[in-house]
């Protein structure tokens, strides 16, 4: 879809009457009326989010509950072997599925039909692809070239015909949204997933018996502490510190809502204090000389990684920045789950990833995401 605009786009009008059921997926603590103020950034946001230059408030919702669910949990979710597509149980924690209702009628852009795309100088792309770059940019023409939009009506890909729509706050009455009806997400999840071969597996409860779960989570802390230390004998050796600390604290540990991620947390803590005394000290940068060196004596980014350019850009990385591309891009931890395991905020490992991304394109030259010749 080109960004610049042609000479007009006068849109096609979709009327929501007044008392339409709409429905939205939520943090517990936003109320499910309230529009989103925060404008997007290049890397961070939603398809028609506000942005710097035409920061309006936005709300997302959906004509049906299982549209609504569907857009939230399975965007880019890919399908295993059993044809599933498994959504992380920390994508469900503290969210909910609210029913809202309209207060009055609203006057949307019709995006929902090639003929109705076309009135608006657009193609499938924009509501279809993942450009959201592109399409927040035609959002802002849109409403700059039709001033009665209240928002975009345009089709689930996930569960077509029901439709998504998002509402923009600055042209909504106050109150334009009652809120009906509220459920844990946790509770309707597999219900409303059920028919699109996705699910949310049940949570994994902590082992009681400390040895079943060193067992368990021994290499996976250690993969997560080598994320950040790029060292992987400071990773085995913080993982077990961290896992002593936690077999004499295991009655605490074990009733923890989250064990692993307390063990995680433990380590990076004593990765911490290890990189304080090693800071003073120089490192040898890797080299293409190293390339002859056995996998199992170099970080396991090495092993997945196929370049060695990339491995030592990797390796140049910050220590939060590697930490988190490592675990995201290398090891397939979704952006909650990393978040989770790191005691942090999912818009800050958003963030990180960003940053991350463009010291390897300015180290490389490339889009690491994309491939790249040396």
């Amino acid at each position: 879809m080109p960004i610049s605009p042609p000479p007009a786009l006068t849109a096609r009008r979709a009327e929501l009457p007044a008392d339409t059921w709409l429905y939205r997926v939520h943090r517990k603590r936003i109320s499910s009326t309230a529009f989103n103020p925060r404008p997007a950034d290049t890397f961070i946001g939603g398809r028609f989010d506000g942005t710097p230059e035409d920061p309006y408030p936005y709300l997302y919702a959906a004509r049906t509950p299982e549209a609504a669910v569907a857009e939230t949990l399975l965007r880019a979710l890919p399908f295993n072997r059993d044809g599933l597509r498994l959504v992380p149980s920390a994508a469900v924690v503290d969210r909910q599925l609210t029913q809202v209702r309209t207060a009055d009628p609203l006057l949307l852009i019709d995006l929902t039909t090639a003929e109705s795309l076309a009135a608006a100088g657009a193609t499938s792309e924009l509501v279809f692809s993942d450009d959201f770059v592109r399409a927040r940019t035609w959002s802002s023409l849109l409403r700059q070239h039709n001033p009665w939009a209240q928002g975009l009506l345009w089709p689930s890909r996930s569960r077509h015909p029901d439709h998504l729509v998002v509402l923009f706050g600055d042209r909504c009455a106050p109150e334009i949204l009652i809120e009906h009806t509220a459920w844990p997400l946790e509770e309707r999840a597999n219900a409303l997933l059920a028919g699109l071969r996705a699910e949310v597996p049940p949570a994994r409860r902590p082992a009681k018996n400390f040895d079943d779960f060193f067992k368990a989570h021994f290499l996976q802390i250690c993969r997560i502490l080598n994320a950040r230390q790029n060292d992987w004998e400071l990773a085995q050796e913080a993982a077990s510190r961290a896992f002593e600390i936690a077999y004499r604290k295991w009655p605490e540990v074990s009733e923890h809502a989250n064990p692993v991620a307390w063990v995680a947390f433990t380590g990076r803590r004593i990765l911490n204090r290890a990189y304080q005394k090693l800071a003073s000290r120089p490192e040898r940068a890797l080299n293409d000389a190293d390339a002859g060196m056995p996998c199992a004596g170099l970080d396991v980014a090495s092993t997945t990684v196929d370049k060695i350019a990339l491995y030592t850009a990797i390796g140049n990385l910050t220590r939060d920045k590697r930490e988190c591309l490592v675990m995201h891009y290398v090891h397939g931890y979704p952006v909650n789950e990393v978040a989770e395991l790191l005691n942090i905020p999912p818009g800050t490992v958003k963030s990180r990833l960003s940053a991350a991304r463009k010291d390897l394109k300015h180290s490389l030259g490339y889009d690491f995401r994309e491939g790249g010749t040396r």
